[in-house]
Order: C-alpha cells, then sequence, then structure tokens
C-alpha cells in the first residue's frame, strides 16, 4: 500500500552502501523506523536531524518494513545545520524525541508545536533558555507536567511530580534555589520566559533537572549522548 506523509527526521544509519535505515517521526503514523533503498547515492539529500518533509513509502501486510520511495523537504533550515549551537539543539531534542516517542503512536499535538518551533529555531537568535522551555512544553503535551503547589517552591518531587514546600515522603526530590526557574518554563510563554536572566551553570542545572524529572515518568528514559555537548555549548 502506499502512502504519503508529513515527518520530522530523527535519525539515520547506514543499512548498506546505498541504503539507509531512517526514523521519522511522522504526522499521522507516529515514530516509524523505514529502510530507504538508495539513498546514500539521492543528490541534494541531508537528513539532518529535525528536516521537515513530505514522504512517500510503501507498506506491506505481511510486512512490518516500511520500504521510503521518496523524500522532500518542504524549505531549507540552513541555520540549523550550519550553525553549531542550533544543530546540537537539533541533536537533543532529536534524540529526547527518539526515547520519548512511542512506535506507531499518533501524536499530532506534538508534531505541529514540534513543526512550529523547528521554523522558530531556525531564525531565531535567542537560545539561552530555550531547551529548559521546551522540556516544559513536551511534560505538557505528552500528559505528565508536575502539578504547581507553590510558585517558589523549596522542592521538587520527581516520583510524584509536584512543586512543593513540603518535604516530600519520598527520597526522589531536588531541593535547590533555582527551582522557580523550572515553574516559570511551565507558566510562562516561550518569548517571556527567554528574556528571564539566567546564570549560565543554572541553566545546565536547569535542564539536568528536567531530564532527571523525564526518568521517573518516561520508559527507557536513559542518559542522553548529546547531553555532553549541550553542556559544552551552553557554558
Amino acid at each position: 500500500m502506499k502512502i504519503q506523509d508529513k515527518a520530522i527526521v530523527l535519525s539515520r544509519s547506514p543499512y548498506s552502501e546505498s541504503s539507509l535505515i531512517v526514523n521519522l517521526f511522522t504526522l499521522e503514523s507516529g515514530l516509524q523506523t523505514f529502510l530507504f533503498q538508495g539513498a546514500r547515492k539521492k543528490k541534494g539529500l541531508i537528513l539532518f536531524p529535525l528536516e521537515i518533509a513530505e514522504i512517500t513509502y510503501y507498506k506491506r501486510n505481511d510486512s512490518s518494513l516500511l520500504k521510503l520511495t521518496e523524500m522532500q523537504a518542504l524549505e531549507p533550515l540552513h541555520e540549523l545545520v550550519g550553525n553549531p549551537l542550533k544543530s546540537s539543539i537539533a541533536f537533543f531534542i532529536s534524540e529526547l524525541l527518539l526515547i520519548c516517542l512511542r512506535d506507531n503512536h499518533q501524536d499530532k499535538k506534538l508534531f505541529h508545536f514540534l513543526n512550529e518551533e523547528i521554523h522558530w529555531l531556525n531564525t531565531s537568535e535567542e537560545l539561552s533558555n530555550y531547551l529548559i522551555w521546551l522540556l516544559a512544553q513536551v511534560s505538557k503535551l505528552e500528559g505528565f507536567q508536575p502539578e504547581i503547589q507553590h510558585e517558589n517552591p523549596k522542592y521538587f518531587e520527581l516520583q510524584e511530580g509536584k512543586f512543593t514546600n513540603e518535604l516530600p515522603f519520598l527520597p526522589a526530590y531536588l531541593e535547590e534555589p533555582w527551582l522557580h526557574w523550572l515553574v516559570d518554563s511551565l507558566r510562562l510563554d516561550k518569548m517571556n520566559f527567554l528574556s528571564v536572566s539566567i546564570p549560565k551553570n543554572e541553566r545546565v542545572l536547569l535542564i539536568d533537572a528536567w531530564l532527571e524529572y523525564y526518568k521517573f515518568h518516561i520508559s527507557g528514559m536513559r542518559k542522553m549522548k548529546s547531553l555532553e555537548v549541550i553542556r559544552t555549548v551552553f557554558n
């Protein structure tokens, strides 16, 4: 069966001298893995993380293997490819999605959100707090956002997911002076949060805090390979 869809590139890996295995987040079918025969010989094919494309593929009833036959980028994302900071962010987001998304699970709300964010990321220059805000928004969209019991909390209870001033019974919690910025990343819109002045070292701690929270709410959450690069570029 021939299928056309819209997709966001997450990763690619060699399959043969001419073919690739490609992981895509599709609009209609969620996370999918494709065999793209002849892809390595196609001129102008980039397949960079977060590239947005129209795709054509074939699905057979007697096989779980999806064969990607056509892929056309909807618009060039030169900044994501050529800007080291933006490309580092793109790799981080792609890796995060590969961990968080479930195979074959349609998630149009998240897809449309990412589609807008990718275009914004390609053109924006205000990126210092961006990943902190993005991690907060993904927790909202995927239904595991923490509860805000206090806007200037003493504790972030990771397992039950709440910002509180009451000492948690469970041992998995954070007690830090910068927790209010995590609350702000949930409460404020993007541009207002990006304008908040956060010291460099604490930006990285805030990203780490969100990822620690994700471990309790995303099955299979693991240490991200791209995190060290993010720590380097943001410091």
